[in-house]
């Protein structure tokens, strides 16, 4: 069931590491959300949000040579990819795996421009569960409106996100907008979507939300637009020009529930603009509820 991902993430990992994958049960894989390496650290995983070693055997530790090697793969040795993940931090690879890194950072005027001397890596395991959204579909029947998921990290969020724009896409045949800020949305490679995202979902990479919620408007006219991870004033200046608009609106938040729509000033911005009609509450276990904004805040 898991070879393809197996395959996949294996490319980029040192012998030894792909062979503790390989090694996992079933029940593991199923959970397995991240593979960390921290230099002179044990390599760990992530499962079910829950970090521990990777190999229970023999221990892993991550020397800098692994570390450039895993980087070495990721960019099939391409200095100008190297380069670009150095200065975003994270590199998009097939699959829709991403990988992130971290070490000294380079700035420019205060501004961080790359990253050198990488100390992690962090490679993220995509995992498209299609139809996951259908219970929530049901709950939106005949309320098709603008919709925030809040929930904590680790909680399912992306996936959701990700399997609402392909149904909405593909079973009720709507114009869907991504911006895939972070690459983990569509993952797109070389402008091929490595993750489902419906038939009729057009898509801007890497560009920020603002901006590519402006670009989408303009060029694309959809009906819908999903971003990922509300973070910025900014963000919800847009969404509210792309309201005004009449453009329904699926975004995530980060919070443990809707009292965080009420603590927190942006969130609590974002409620007072009226954006979103309905409030979906996901949980540490992936369990989701279905609200309504008006009655939370």
């Amino acid at each position: 069931m898991y070879d393809s991902m197996i395959r996949q993430i294996t490319t980029y990992l040192p012998p030894s590491v792909a062979q503790a994958v390989r090694a996992l049960p079933a029940d593991k894989l199923a959970r397995l959300e991240e593979l960390r390496f921290r230099m002179d650290c044990e390599v760990s995983a992530v499962f079910a949000g829950r970090e521990g070693p990777l190999s229970l055997t023999a221990p892993l530790v991550c020397t800098a040579a692994m570390l450039q090697g895993i980087l070495n793969a990721a960019t099939g040795y391409s200095a100008y990819a190297a380069g670009d993940a150095m200065r975003q931090g994270f590199l998009p690879l097939q699959g829709g795996h991403r990988l992130g890194l971290c070490g000294t950072a380079v700035l420019d005027g205060g501004q961080l421009t790359a990253i050198k001397e990488p100390s992690s890596l962090n490679l993220r395991i995509a995992k498209a569960w299609t139809g996951c959204a259908d219970g929530v579909l049901q709950a939106m029947e005949g309320r098709m409106e603008s919709t925030l998921l809040l929930g904590p990290p680790g909680s399912g969020k992306t996936t959701l996100l990700r399997d609402l724009v392909r149904q909405l896409s593909d079973r009720y045949g709507q114009r869907m907008g991504v911006v895939d800020s972070r690459g983990e949305l569509a993952a797109c490679v070389g402008g091929r979507p490595q993750l489902p995202i419906g038939r009729r979902t057009d898509v801007i990479s890497l560009a920020p939300k603002e901006a590519g919620m402006e670009l989408l408007l303009r060029v694309m006219n959809p009906a819908w637009i999903a971003v990922d991870e509300i973070t910025a004033a900014a963000d919800l200046e847009a969404m509210a020009r792309a309201g005004y608009c009449g453009v329904r609106l699926l975004a995530t938040a980060h919070g443990f529930g809707p009292e965080e729509l009420r603590r927190r000033p942006l969130y609590r911005q974002l409620a007072e603009l009226g954006i979103f009609r309905n409030l979906l509450v996901l949980d540490g276990n992936k369990q989701a509820r279905m609200e309504r904004m008006e009655d939370v805040c």
